[in-house]
């Protein structure tokens, strides 16, 4: 068994408080996911943990301070399926829905990894956790796992089902002589005191409580009597039973249609039906309910105030008498197909389309994160957004392309669509069903989109108003997808085909209402002897030099100067080929064994590569060099499948859009500056509690920096990272400078300007 002891960063028994929201420092994560949805809530003795489908956040009952919690601050995983708390032994076990199991006591987790590595076929997912003495319980998929909280190791697993099958266990409890599992097939019980409970005959079948064979979702003890609730296979009229001496009764107070949870707290006991929350006293009354849309889970805190996870409100509680919510800000959904950032603002679009370029029918929703804080906007009437072009004069002004339904423009919170009424947009018969696959916008304001399937499959919308359609040499109209489309410095227009039909490019000449100059070209991606290298392209980007680089599934390809398309008639393109270290002459390509799905360069032209089950890559200007390899083994990132990266220019942040949602890093480039007019220094003065690194922003791309003491001794040297250079405030030696000021001597990369500013240390 591995074990992994981690100093919980937030110190979990002493609770050092951790800046819900803000900026992140250099080298820094922080999560963005949505909290509305909440599937769990448990209290502990000072606080409330609740559970929702993007993360874990806990409100502290003494000083109301709301604080996100992840991988990001010593989880070992994200994504908590089952969590429970022990007063007598101060422990809270979270389960993780990849069922990873993390302990946590005294400061530190204790990290359990086994039933998570196990190769188990079939449903492994711990459902629910409950403690005897000192021993941990575990609900699972395949039947009961036993953790020794004395050693911190799982002990046994019994496999409980009929001939030692797996068999779906959703809820254990004890009346202190047997062990009771309410179980997909049945409650099964087995004496707490029998050393062979791994045997499945120690096990038998409750057979006296109606439907006894069937599917039981809760069971818990209270009061001398076991409750349970038996769930209808058509979601639609579930039964709660409560043990009675000789037999077993229907509850007569549920009045709810489904039963999420039944628990003992204490005094109580709590149900959770579609309705509410019931509180239940020793004489089995309803004493205190807490109703809300769609709650899932409630417990009880030691004021004796009811907390209730909500499915779309977040954490809910009647605490001070009022019926009151509290939940973390984040984004809508943990879906994301695209983003872009300009200004300091992401924009995000929540969609998706499925691998055959399906439709998902996701709501059509544009999600911001602007001054720390995340907003959306939703279009009820439309479905699945995948691709965005943001204004760079204007943040605000979105336009995003559906799969389906048309164009949609975004302004604020307001919103206009197009399709093939007011637009050149076509439609696929008998529609309306108009297919966006990618939208650009040109340095003039024109905005062109993909429009697949249809004759005239690229369109643009001029700053006027007014549209154009594009035949395009039918080389494009049968292609039932046309996906993302790249406006080249140069001023072409490139085009991914999925499905490995390689790429599309057109050069209008610069004059849009005159169709006589067009040029189109239908692209496959061939090596330099004209042999198709593969056509699968899943991303492409275009670096500062002009070079286009292609995201494939056989790793990352890049075609060099490729307005020569047009000039000569046809482009190849070429491997990145890292050298082996082994001594053997040969090399690899760049992630050739990976399908690259995001490609973006960031204010130092260095290349940032998602892949769709690798993690993430950050490698040098040519490729040659690997900078960064962060993955969920290595880092805090959600998953190891990308859907898209983005890079905030003016902070160096850089957005992970995965399927599990977003989580972002501060990287050290910031786009570059067209004058030394607005410089800093950060921070100025470097006090002597400082340890990280000094920051130089506003500065030209490629700017050589020079730092001297005053006496014009030279202590550092190095060329910018786009917009911003690092020091890490130690000279040639590696030793930390002295205390005193320093001069930042900074030259442009032609020589022709230049900037003098200074820092001072103490010591």
């Amino acid at each position: 068994m591995q074990r992994r002891l981690l100093l919980f960063l937030f110190a979990f028994l002493t609770w050092i408080s951790y800046p819900l929201a803000g900026q992140i420092g250099m080298g820094q994560w922080r999560t963005h996911l949505p909290y509305q949805y909440a599937s769990l809530v448990e209290t502990t003795d000072d606080r409330v943990f609740c559970s929702t489908t993007g993360g874990l956040f806990y409100y502290k009952l003494d000083d109301h301070l709301l604080e996100k919690i992840s991988k990001v601050d010593g989880l070992s995983d994200n994504g908590v399926s089952a969590m429970r708390w022990s007063s007598e032994l101060e422990t809270l076990i979270l389960a993780y829905e990849n069922s990873n199991l993390d302990i946590i006591r005294n400061g530190v987790v204790v990290n359990i990894p086994d039933i998570m590595k196990k190769q188990i076929t079939g449903d492994k997912t711990i459902y629910d956790i409950y403690y005897v003495d000192k021993i941990a319980y575990l609900s699972t998929g395949f039947g009961i796992v036993v953790v020794n909280l004395e050693k911190d190791e799982i002990s046994e697993t019994y496999l409980i089902g009929d001939n030692g099958q797996s068999l779906k266990v959703n809820q254990v409890t004890s009346d202190g002589t047997h062990l009771f599992a309410a179980t997909d097939q049945g409650i099964r019980k087995g004496l707490l005191s029998d050393p062979f409970l791994v045997d499945y005959n120690s096990w038998e079948l409750v057979i006296d409580i109606p439907g006894f064979g069937g599917a039981f979702g809760t069971i818990a003890f209270f009061e001398d009597h076991l409750f349970t609730s038996s769930d209808d296979p058509a979601d639609e009229q579930d039964q709660v039973y409560y043990s009675n001496g000789s037999g077993w009764s229907d509850y007569p107070y549920f009045t709810g249609s489904l039963c999420y949870e039944i628990l003992n707290q204490g005094e109580f006991l709590s149900l959770v039906d579609d309705t509410a929350a019931h509180l239940i006293s020793d004489d089995f009354l309803i004493v205190q309910q807490l109703f809300s849309s769609r709650p899932r889970s409630a417990s009880l805190d030691y004021n004796g105030d009811l907390w209730l996870a909500d499915y779309g409100l977040g954490l809910m509680t009647n605490q001070g008498g009022g019926t009151w919510g509290i939940t973390p800000n984040g984004p809508y959904s943990t879906s994301v197909f695209d983003m872009e950032s300009s200004g300091g603002v992401l924009q995000a679009v929540v969609g998706g389309i499925s691998a055959s370029w399906n439709n998902l029918w996701t709501v059509a929703t544009l999600e911001t994160f602007q001054d720390e804080e995340w907003t959306w906007t939703h279009s009820w009437a439309d479905r699945d957004l995948i691709t965005l072009a943001v204004d760079v004069d204007d943040p605000s002004h979105v336009y995003a392309g559906s799969w389906g339904f048309g164009l949609l423009e975004f302004k604020g919170k307001e919103f206009s669509s197009y399709n093939e009424i007011n637009s050149s947009l076509q439609t696929i018969l008998p529609g309306p069903y108009v297919r966006i696959g990618g939208v650009a916008l040109d340095p003039h304001g024109n905005l062109w989109m993909t429009n697949s399937n249809v004759s005239e499959p690229i369109s643009v919308l001029k700053p006027d108003g007014t549209w154009k359609s594009f035949r395009a040499d039918n080389l494009i109209s049968s292609y039932g997808a046309l996906g993302d489309i790249l406006v080249s410095s140069a001023g072409h227009k490139w085009v991914i085909v999925p499905r490995g039909n390689g790429l599309f490019a057109m050069d209008d000449n610069m004059t849009i209402d005159d169709s006589s100059d067009d040029i189109y070209e239908k692209v496959s991606v061939v090596d330099k002897y004209g042999k198709v290298i593969t056509n699968d392209v899943y991303s492409f980007a275009e670096d500062h030099d002009g070079n286009l680089w292609l995201g494939t599934n056989q790793g990352v390809l890049v075609m060099y100067s490729p307005y020569r398309l047009f000039v000569d008639g046809n482009i190849y393109a070429q491997e990145i080929l890292i050298p082996r270290d082994d001594g053997s002459g040969y090399a690899d390509p760049l992630l050739g064994t990976q399908v690259v799905t995001a490609i973006e360069v960031d204010g130092a032209n260095r290349k940032w590569l998602g892949t769709s089950g690798g993690g993430v890559y950050l490698v040098s200007e040519d490729g040659l060099e690997e900078l960064h390899q962060f993955n969920t083994s290595n880092s805090p990132l959600l998953s190891d499948v990308i859907a898209d990266i983005c890079v905030d220019g003016l902070t160096g942040e850089v957005y992970f859009g995965t399927d599990k949602g977003i989580i972002s890093y501060k990287g050290e480039a910031l786009q570059g500056s067209p004058a030394y007019s607005n410089v800093v220094v950060y921070p100025n003065p470097v006090r002597e509690t400082y340890e990280g690194p000094v920051a130089i922003k506003g500065l030209l791309e490629n700017t050589t920096v020079k730092i001297t003491d005053m006496g014009g001794n030279l202590v550092f040297e190095t060329e910018s990272l786009g917009g911003q250079a690092i020091w890490n405030g130690t000279n040639f030696n590696g030793e930390r400078v002295a205390t005193g000021v320093y001069i930042i001597y900074l030259s442009s990369a032609d020589g022709e300007l230049s900037h003098v500013t200074k820092v001072l240390f103490i010591h």
